[in-house]
């Protein structure tokens, strides 16, 4: 299982398309994947659960952000990495906001990016304060959804209005009841990004 942490790359650059807005121009013109990679990572991470004989790297997805403009503000948008990602690797791929789909394609062998909202009024957002995305890897016995979130850091998970909602297993591994998992994502549209072998 590969688990890659955005924290450990400042130095690669992913330049984040702001011309629209002119005060992130700047910005986004200093952004790396330490700051703005997180779709990228999980979706290295989802590439290597669902097909472990690949090579699919984090300059992969990077050229697939740039070509498909899906580098924009602070980040990357699933509505347009997805499809092509999906469609380098063999990947069916599928967008929604149906927690049962996203249940479902995990029990069925499939993997998920998942894209969370942060923080909102009288909401801590639990696996970050803004937008975030983390990969979906597995449903365990109990329920749990296994996430590979690619921002952990030491006392996460402790801070007020996230204990006691996620255990840490083997050091990378997340395991989170669907309906945290639901409530997180409840600010964004389609936030599930679903993929399965072609």
């Amino acid at each position: 299982m590969k688990y890659l942490n955005q924290l450990n790359y400042p130095h690669i650059p992913y330049i984040t398309r702001t011309s629209q807005e002119p005060e992130l121009r700047e910005r986004g013109s200093k952004t790396t994947i330490r700051s703005s990679g997180c779709g990228l990572c999980s979706a290295v991470m989802v590439a290597d659960r669902l097909l472990p004989e690949t090579d699919f790297s984090l300059e992969d997805a990077l050229r697939i952000s740039y070509a498909t403009e899906a580098n924009y503000r602070a980040g990357t948008a699933y509505s347009r990495f997805a499809p092509a990602f999906a469609e380098e690797l063999g990947l069916k791929v599928e967008l929604t906001d149906d927690m049962q789909r996203l249940l479902e394609c995990l029990r069925t062998g499939g993997a998920a990016v998942v894209h969370v909202g942060g923080d909102r009024e009288s909401y801590v957002g639990l696996f970050s304060h803004g937008g975030h995305y983390v990969a979906a890897i597995n449903v365990e016995p109990d329920g749990r959804i296994a996430i590979l979130d690619p921002s952990l850091k030491e006392g996460k998970y402790d801070e007020a209005g996230r204990e006691g909602k996620v255990e840490i297993r083997n050091k990378v591994v997340l395991l989170c009841r669907p309906e945290y998992v639901a409530e997180d994502c409840a600010s964004r549209k389609d936030p599930y990004a679903l993929f399965w072998r072609g």
